[in-house]
């Protein structure tokens, strides 16, 4: 069994405090700002979370992606079929296990995702504005380094140590 100094068990308590920080500021703007998606674009919110789901794990299937959004698949199923029917999101064979099926979102659903996500890249632009510059560079500077880790960690799996 692995021994944890003070200075890892510090770390991974900040990593955790930030990551339950940035869930819960992106839960309080996503449930103030995605129903305007639905006004201004034509997007419900539940289409959006599911193309914003399968933009961020292709190719998966209907029991992962329902496991994902925390909804039961019979559920999922329904708004699937509409989407598949809208010509938002497709199933596809799975190239890796044919008697699998996946979902995928077709042209036509990563034009919406993008015009959702464009919407909502406007209005984080605009919530910060009400920030004092100082506040605004110093954000900008720790999200990029932040990013550059996190491409990093993702292309890792999380049991390596």
């Amino acid at each position: 069994m692995a021994t944890h100094t003070g200075s890892e068990h510090y770390e991974g308590r900040l990593l955790n405090e930030l990551l339950n920080m940035l869930s819960l500021f992106t839960r309080q703007t996503y449930v103030e700002w995605i129903p305007e998606l639905e006004k201004e674009l034509g997007i419900t919110e539940q289409r959006f979370l599911v193309m914003w789901e399968l933009k961020l794990q292709p190719d998966c299937s209907l029991k992962d992606l329902a496991s994902m959004l925390v909804v039961s698949p019979s559920s999922l199923s329904i708004m699937v079929n509409a989407l598949v029917k809208q010509g938002s999101v497709q199933r596809v064979e799975d190239p890796d296990d044919r008697r699998r099926v996946v979902l995928r979102l077709t042209e036509q659903g990563e034009r919406e995702l993008a015009m959702g996500e464009e919407h909502l890249v406007n209005r984080f632009g605009q919530y910060l504005q009400t920030l004092p510059q100082r506040e605004r560079d110093d954000l900008v500077q720790a999200a990029e380094a932040m990013r550059s880790v996190m491409e990093r960690l993702l292309n890792r799996s999380p049991m390596q140590t």
